[in-house]
């Protein structure tokens, strides 16, 4: 079923944002089929609210999955819930659903609640079910509900056991969500270490090869400061993986801009060269930026070094990403080339690394140079 699948791939990295999350959209479609029915049979009023429902709990979604604040998102949602069922219960004289889906509150309040917290709230509830069956006894005396103990008993019965129920099964996940909680910090340090080293290890290799370029003149001594450079490149993916709390991908934009300033430091101190990044919030799995770093080293290394006659010029950087497909594009207004054929086939150890890493993305190179020379490389990688 397709909400079944939708349901199953709303994930986040906390365990509990993404059961509230799941429980948001369940109670949207509920809510929709609802208003389907109410609206049909021309029960206007019960349709505004379910319209209320939908709109509240849809932007409620919507930030929980932005800003990832659970306790808020967890209190709005049984406010709305709250809100919605007990004006449905009130306003339909108790003779609605809206009674059953009440006793699963409590369900709510413990799964996303603190206990002492949630204990407050489920007093309330109770406070506001009794309080709305006593006006209903006062308005409308031969309402059966009201009339017949029976039925008032097993309502508070079935309270009762759903909430005993929910203490269970409240303690009983909090020790689970506690231990993977526990597992995901362990595993989230451990990732961070072993990034930090590979971090240290590579730029210790980096700084090797720096000394030993510096006991060296002409050609060897650049063809070295290259291969710094290279692993420099690897080394600042690394880093900036340590240094956030997010280890499915890194932002491009900031990554580039750390190379860029790397770059012009070594190679452009007396040159102008300006480099626009112009990438909207795109985030690389840490495989495919290993490559696209790789790339844009070499590319930013032949620029800065070989493009500009005037030691002036431009240079312009971009990744575009749309339902699965990335787009990675690279120009300068330098002198270009002549032979842009001859140029991509190129036996320089340079363009050698371009082509591999570009068939390491499953990509292939584009290049022109209408004006300056302009690289284009376009990949699929679907996000997880």
């Amino acid at each position: 079923m397709p909400l079944m699948h939708y349901l199953t791939n709303l994930k986040h990295k906390d365990p509990k944002v993404t059961l509230l999350s799941r429980f948001h959209v369940t109670v949207i479609f509920v809510n929709l089929f609802a208003l389907i029915i109410d609206t049909s049979s021309e029960r206007y009023f019960n349709a505004i609210i379910e319209t209320f429902v939908l709109i509240t709990l849809v932007f409620n979604l919507w930030r929980l999955r932005i800003h990832g604040h659970l306790k808020e998102a967890a209190y709005l949602f049984l406010l709305i819930i709250s809100i919605a069922l007990f004006t449905l219960i009130y306003h339909n004289h108790f003779a609605t659903m809206s009674v059953v889906f009440v006793l699963l509150l409590p369900l709510t309040t413990l799964l996303f609640i603190r206990f002492k917290y949630s204990i407050f709230i489920e007093v309330a509830l109770f406070a506001i079910m009794v309080l709305l069956l006593y006006v209903e006894y006062l308005n409308n005396p031969a309402n059966p509900l009201v009339q017949n103990p029976q039925a008032l008993f097993n309502l508070a019965y079935t309270a009762i056991i759903i909430y005993i129920f929910g203490l269970l099964y409240h303690f009983s996940i909090q020790k689970t969500f506690d231990e993977l909680d526990s597992a995901n910090r362990q595993n989230e340090l451990l990732l961070k270490e072993v990034h930090h080293r590979v971090k240290n290890n590579l730029n210790v290799i980096a700084s090797i090869i720096g000394l030993q370029a510096n006991t060296l003149n002409g050609s060897e001594k650049e063809q070295l400061l290259k291969s710094k450079t290279r692993i420099e490149s690897i080394a600042i993916v690394h880093e900036m993986l340590y240094k956030s709390d997010d280890f499915e991908g890194i932002e491009f934009d900031s990554y580039m801009r750390r190379l860029a300033e790397l770059l012009l430091g070594m190679l452009s101190a007396s040159r102008n060269i300006h480099i626009d990044i112009r990438t909207a919030d795109v985030h690389v799995p840490l495989d495919l930026m290993i490559q696209l770093g790789i790339i844009a080293n070499e590319l930013l290394t032949n620029s800065i070094k070989y493009a500009f006659d005037n030691n002036k010029g431009n240079i312009q950087i971009e990744l575009r990403y749309e339902d699965g497909h990335y787009l990675f594009l690279y120009s300068d207004d330098g002198k270009g080339a002549a032979d842009t054929d001859q140029l991509s086939k190129g036996k320089t150890l340079g363009m050698k690394i371009i082509q591999i890493a570009a068939r390491q993305l499953g990509g292939r190179l584009k290049l022109s140079s209408p004006s300056g020379l302009h690289y284009e490389i376009g990949f699929e990688h679907e996000r997880d």
